[in-house]
């Protein structure tokens, strides 16, 4: 039995994206065993998902003891290939702490920091952006030539269902109707689509709107006064069984390009999602619509997730109508 190792420790869309190649490899290879080595706050979205006999776990800020059991589980078993999909020296320096046999990453051109190749065996030419999913595509089409390309599915329980579904019917939104689902991000965060925006797409809205926020959001309000979600810390399945609320009645999400709009596009949800400093080729959710300013400044994509313009990051002040399609970069999927 072959067994396979898969590095992606951050961030939580990115790891999100890499999940399609995962699933693909396992329905061409079911014999494999695979293991995925991550950060133990991403755990959650692990679940469910087909093919993932084993997590090895690392915690982000327990120290040099966190580290050494890090170490120790990750060389419990024995790797005869260690895929770097995250392509910097960290997971390259996790790929080779295995002991896998063989080691393969993304060439030059594709890594977030490119020396750190040097702790690989071999790396291989994606073609394409420098997208996390076609990252880990191409690392797994080495293994399994004609692998086909898959987008990520997140599965959520009847149980996490039935427990997001009391929570909005608290807000008075009926869960089995069409709703409008807002994903607001801090002001302060260049990515973020513009408070003034997300009132708008409120107001314009067919369907009952509600937004949804996460821990960093904590201290930002609803815009224009819309009932909120509110998801504490280590709360990430209710993203996922969010998802599963709104593709099974027929919503939408409008979101920016974070990692709570690519849960909800993973977990079966219909989502547009806005781009200004990101560039929707290297991060845009396979299944979702890329949207973009319809005038943007000349400064967009930037890839930075704070402003310099003294008036702002004018590129995410859009709403999804007057927002322009724009195509994700990536092959047609199954």
């Amino acid at each position: 039995m072959t067994s396979v190792l898969l590095v992606r420790l951050s961030a939580m869309g990115d790891l999100v994206h890499g999940l399609g190649a995962i699933e693909a490899l396992h329905r061409a290879r079911p014999d494999w065993r695979l293991t995925l080595a991550t950060q133990t706050a991403l755990a959650p979205l692990l679940e469910g998902v087909p093919g993932i006999a084993r997590v090895v776990l690392l915690a982000r800020h327990g120290g040099l003891g966190a580290l050494r059991r890090f170490r120790a589980e990750l060389r419990a078993e024995r790797y005869d290939v260690a895929l770097d999909l995250q392509g910097n020296w960290k997971s390259a320096g996790v790929a080779a702490a295995s002991g896998a046999r063989q080691r393969l990453g993304a060439g030059a051109a594709w890594r977030q920091e490119p020396r750190s190749r040097w702790l690989l065996h071999r790396t291989v030419a994606v073609p394409g952006e420098h997208h996390p999913a076609l990252v880990a595509w191409t690392l797994a089409r080495e293994l399994v030539p004609g692998l086909p390309f898959r987008a990520p599915r997140l599965r959520a329980t009847d149980a996490e269902v039935e427990r997001e579904r009391a929570a909005l019917r608290g807000l008075g939104v009926d869960p089995d109707r069409p709703m409008r689902v807002l994903v607001v991000g801090d002001p302060v965060d260049a990515r973020a689509l513009r408070p003034a925006a997300l009132a708008a797409e409120a107001a314009a809205s067919q369907e009952p709107a509600v937004a949804v926020l996460g821990p960093a959001e904590a201290h930002v309000a609803a815009p224009g006064g819309v009932p909120a979600l509110r998801h504490a810390p280590g709360e990430l399945r209710r993203l996922v069984a969010l998802g599963a609320l709104v593709a099974g009645a027929g919503g939408i999400v409008v979101g920016p390009d974070q990692g709570a709009t690519h849960v909800l596009a993973a977990a079966g949800a219909r989502c547009l999602v806005g781009f200004g400093a990101q560039d929707p080729r290297r991060t845009a959710p396979p299944s979702a619509v890329p949207l973009v300013h319809p005038a943007p400044p000349a400064c967009s994509p930037c890839r930075k997730h704070r402003c310099r313009l003294p008036e702002g990051p004018v590129c995410m002040a859009f709403t999804t109508a007057g927002g322009r399609a724009v195509a994700n970069g990536l092959p047609p999927f199954g």
